[in-house]
């Protein structure tokens, strides 16, 4: 999801403005999962463990101007060896560009930055090639179109000693909420959690919304932060450039109402630093779709066919937590366990999936010779509402995964993971009503910094 004041999420190995980059289908959070090394600055390094590909062409002496630039490709090959109605393959990935401009380097506004990322995705998703009725994306990185996507174009400008921050223009809200691991190829494990089930109206990477956000520092480990976005269905569209790319007016359409959600954050620094967030949304709109009458809960997979027509009731809300936590500190370079634990409760009456929760560890520098290769192992479950119209109410659908990730050169990474989906879509029935098996999937994840 490095913009933020908070940064404990960056010594854990995690870069914030990535955490949103893999979240497929309903957002982002992204196949980048922690930032790259520093510049490549050495003309006789080795190709194989400088950090960027095509080596430093001149960004170095770019960022020390106040230009900073990134330019990441990521991919996610999967195959069910079980469930669905067939076994098939799926591959879908992106290509992320972002580039950051400090106004106090070329302006002489101190604490003034301008951000900007471009993400272009394509490929297929496994769950409806393999007829798997999941209700999360089993290779997150897929969805919201196969298009070139503004994912943010903003400008932020920190005041009072950096305690204060006001930013604003077009932005995704897992960039500054919802905060989450990106790790993963289950959408369980990634990404801003209430995205992930209320992907409706909550717009997760790579969607961006006319935004404005606050972030305040009111103590040394303490932010608060309030966001407004601007609600409004015709972000989703994969055909009108001038919504989902040009900073234009958010389509033809009136919004249908504001999301405003609200963070506390503590991030405990000291050797076994973490970030914990506590926080809620409330949302406005009176329509899941902006155009049904009334709140209506959707059976995913359908295309927007009603599960539950619950009256002409305005607002919809959730609360959340996310935490990331170091348990151990075994090397200079990060190397350690490292735990998180995210849950989302929606409200009952609007939200077909309304709760989620998921629970993991990683354990940097897996071997004394490979310190930069990590493994990871999480569980969690999403839960379909009991008073839905389907044979999966009440169902839990329960995912379980495991990788390990070999840093293959400097500018390099693959996982290779296992997933073992335990009733998908809640109970196991597909739309039809039939029902289906557990899914294994195998997959592998590759992410390459040019």
């Amino acid at each position: 999801m490095l913009h933020r004041v908070v940064s404990v999420a960056r010594a854990c190995g995690v870069g914030i403005a990535l955490s949103s980059l893999l979240s497929g289908g309903a957002h982002a959070a992204d196949l980048l999962t922690k930032a790259p090394p520093l510049p490549y600055v050495d003309p006789a390094d080795d190709f194989w463990t400088r950090p960027y590909l095509f080596g430093d062409l001149g960004r170095t002496k770019l960022k020390e101007q106040g230009i900073s630039l990134a330019l990441t490709f990521g991919d996610e090959a999967v195959t069910n060896i079980s469930g669905g109605n067939k076994n098939t393959g799926a591959n879908a990935g992106q290509l992320f560009f972002q580039a950051k401009f400090d106004m106090a380097k070329l302006a002489g506004i101190q604490g003034g930055l301008v951000g900007l990322t471009l993400v272009d995705r394509f490929g297929r998703n496994l769950n409806d090639e393999a007829g798997i009725p999941a209700l999360q994306l089993t290779n997150e990185v897929f969805g919201r179109g196969n298009i070139l996507r503004l994912t943010e174009l903003y400008y932020s400008q920190k005041l009072f000693d950096d305690r204060l921050e006001l930013k604003g223009g077009r932005l995704p809200v897992g960039s500054d909420f919802f905060f989450g691991l990106c790790e993963f190829i289950n959408l369980t494990f990634c990404g801003g959690q209430p995205g992930n089930i209320q992907g409706g109206y909550i717009y997760n990477w790579p969607v961006s919304q006319w935004a404005g956000v606050v972030h305040y520092n009111f103590a040394k480990e303490f932010q608060l932060s309030v966001g407004v976005y601007d609600a409004n269905p015709n972000y989703l569209t994969t055909s009108d450039s001038a919504t989902y790319f040009l900073p234009g007016v958010p389509g033809s359409s009136p919004a249908s109402g504001v999301l405003v959600p609200v963070e506390l954050v503590w991030a405990p620094s000291g050797p076994l630093n973490g970030t914990w967030r506590f926080g809620g949304w409330y949302d406005s709109a009176s329509t899941i779709d902006g155009g049904l009458p009334g709140i209506i809960a959707i059976v995913p997979g359908t295309g927007g066919v009603p599960d539950q027509n619950l009256g002409d009731q305005r607002g919809r809300y959730g609360v959340y937590e996310s935490i990331l936590q170091r348990l151990t500190v075994e090397g200079p370079k990060a190397q350690g366990w490292y735990t998180f634990l995210n849950t989302t409760v929606a409200d009952h009456r609007t939200s077909y999936q309304d709760y989620q929760i998921a629970w993991g560890f990683r354990h940097t520098g897996t071997f004394a010779s490979r310190p930069e290769d990590e493994v990871g192992f999480a569980v969690g479950t999403t839960h379909v509402n009991s008073a839905a119209l389907t044979p999966n109410a009440g169902g839990n659908e329960v995912p379980i995964e495991a990788w390990y990730g070999w840093q293959a050169t400097g500018w390099m990474n693959l996982k290779f993971d296992a997933q073992y989906v335990i009733h998908p879509g809640g109970r196991g029935y597909n739309v039809a009503g039939v029902k289906t098996d557990n899914a294994w999937v195998l997959g592998l994840r590759t992410l390459v910094h040019f």
